[in-house]
């Protein structure tokens, strides 16, 4: 009996210990994920930030931030063009879909750069076409599996 004890209890240890990292707990949009912190990085997405942190977000995403994925960040001018009223009530638990749905036409999977961005032929995370318009790009933000592109505008 003794000397299962020792490798029971460093079996135990060891799954507690990786647990936390492992699985669908690890949320991009988690207080302190690498994602928040490289949108932190720019004061004038501070807006698009706390829409990421809307409860539930997460799970309403889906798989748009699984894998390598592009974001095109609306500035905190364009979404001040939607209003703070409408802003507030994007983040209400009854709105989160249509939060997503927005959200997801924001997002492209694949790192991709502006240039292949702009090259067209790209679908968002939502299904639609990219289609950039009249949208001017920012200087891009890297991470380790996602690019961050602020944007002047919600696209569409």
């Amino acid at each position: 009996m003794k000397k299962m004890f020792l490798p029971m209890a460093l079996l135990v240890v060891m799954s507690l210990t990786l647990l936390p990292r492992c699985g669908s707990t690890s949320s991009m949009l988690g207080a302190g994920s690498s994602l928040l912190t490289s949108l932190a990085s720019n004061p004038n997405l501070s807006s698009f930030a706390s829409l990421l942190q809307t409860p539930g977000l997460d799970k309403a995403l889906g798989s748009a931030l699984k894998g390598d994925f592009t974001m095109l960040a609306p500035t905190n001018s364009a979404l001040s063009g939607l209003g703070q009223d409408a802003l507030t009530n994007l983040t209400k638990s009854e709105n989160i879909d249509q939060l997503a749905g927005m959200l997801k036409n924001q997002i492209v999977p694949g790192k991709l750069d502006a240039s292949q961005l702009a090259a067209g032929g790209v679908k968002t995370a939502g299904g639609n076409n990219l289609n950039l318009g009249t949208a001017q790009l920012g200087e891009m933000i890297k991470g380790k599996n996602f690019n961050i592109i602020p944007v002047d505008q919600l696209l569409k």
